[in-house]
């Protein structure tokens, strides 16, 4: 609750060693003359002792608990400062007549002791003693403390943005010529494509071009400085993400079984089609074995460029709202993008997957599931299903 909705309690003077610094070694007299000008204010856990940009009008005394003194940054609160009891706060404001520079919350349940700027002119005339001056004379030093403690907060956040900002930079060079390099990947594709009798299978024409650019992809990675881990190179809970990713890949597979078992029922795209139908190369067995085999190898080589390196420096780079599922939908697109060399209907249909491996990379933070489930998937939507028979 604000301070100024709280309800002023006075309240008799404990003992002199339980008094503040700022009381306790004041005469007898002059605390005695204190007494009635002190108003007690209860602060409930978060509650606002003072608030930045409000009028400085009166010094407080923190009796009973813990506070926080922050800074408003950009709408957001930027902890400059702690209180504990004992300590006085309030009397710069008062001293420069300048609205809060900073606001105080009780970090839990605080008592609080406020004598407004009215109490502490009626004591000098009555007392002859300037409670104000002496506050700040005695707390010199702790004033000069929390400057202090300002600076280095303020160095440090400046220090954390710019190692924030070095590493977006980073990230953003390093995504900048994966693009590069997947241009000139989808660019050759074509070409080879052209250049390549039809009926080939699509993963023995790709897989030369593939491996090129997972080479340079990898010397990119390496030059960039950053660990193997950052691009989902690690083992870390390994038995939970094997087990995991097992468990959503069957439940992706058998979705995709009822959802061609509902096409056929509707006689998609013609009739006669068969729920399962593995697909087999027009080049016989050992070409439709050796594309089966490729593509188990160059699954993990995919999940690398398009979840470890494009998937990730977007988690880096990207600010605001929904980093991760906006990361997942952007390098989910330059991954369907990648396959517009199939097709239009082909590259659109591998979204779907794309997405669910996105987010299975966002949930295990490896490339070890998610590799394993597009092994898996592939083969099953392809070595079972042949749903590239229907797109």
């Amino acid at each position: 609750m604000p301070l100024k909705d709280q309800p002023a309690a006075r309240s008799a003077l404990p003992p002199s060693a339980d008094l503040p610094l700022l009381l306790r070694d004041l005469p007898p007299a002059v605390r005695s003359a204190v007494l009635p000008l002190l108003e007690r204010l209860a602060i409930p856990p978060g509650g606002c002792i003072l608030r930045e940009g409000d009028p400085s009008d009166a010094l407080y005394l923190l009796i009973r608990g813990q506070a926080v003194v922050s800074k408003d940054q950009g709408g957001q609160p930027m902890l400059v400062g702690r209180l504990s009891a004992g300590d006085s706060f309030g009397e710069v404001g008062l001293l420069t007549q300048e609205p809060r520079s900073t606001s105080v919350h009780a970090d839990g349940p605080a008592d609080v002791w406020r004598l407004p700027q009215s109490a502490l002119d009626h004591l000098r005339r009555t007392t002859g003693t300037d409670l104000l001056t002496q506050s700040a004379r005695r707390h010199a030093t702790a004033l000069g403390e929390r400057l202090a403690r300002v600076n280095t907060i303020a160095a440090e956040t400046m220090q954390r943005h710019l190692e924030e900002f070095r590493m977006r930079v980073a990230f953003g060079t390093l995504f900048s010529n994966i693009i590069l390099l997947l241009f000139l990947y989808v660019s050759g594709l074509g070409l080879l494509r052209y250049l390549t009798a039809a009926g080939a299978s699509s993963t023995l024409i790709s897989a030369p071009l593939l491996l090129a650019m997972a080479a340079g992809a990898a010397g990119i990675a390496r030059l960039s400085g950053f660990s193997a881990a950052t691009f989902g190179f690690t083992l870390t809970r390994w038995r939970w993400v094997i087990a995991d990713s097992l468990l959503w890949t069957a439940v992706f597979c058998a979705a995709v079984t009822a959802a061609k078992a509902l096409l056929l029922a509707l006689e998609y795209p013609r009739p006669g089609l068969a729920l399962f139908q593995p697909w087999v190369s027009a080049e016989g067995w050992q070409a439709t074995l050796l594309a089966y085999a490729l593509y188990t190898v160059l699954s993990p080589v995919q999940e690398f460029i398009a979840r470890g390196l494009l998937q990730g420096s977007l988690q880096k780079m990207l600010a605001g709202r929904a980093v991760g599922l906006r990361a997942v939908l952007l390098s989910n697109a330059v991954f369907s993008i990648c396959h517009q060399h199939l097709g239009t209907g082909y590259a659109v249909a591998v979204f779907l997957p794309g997405l669910f491996w996105g987010w299975m990379y966002a949930r295990h933070g490896s490339l070890l599931g998610v590799s394993l489930s597009h092994i898996l998937i592939g083969l099953w939507v392809t070595g079972v299903l042949d749903l590239a028979s229907m797109v």
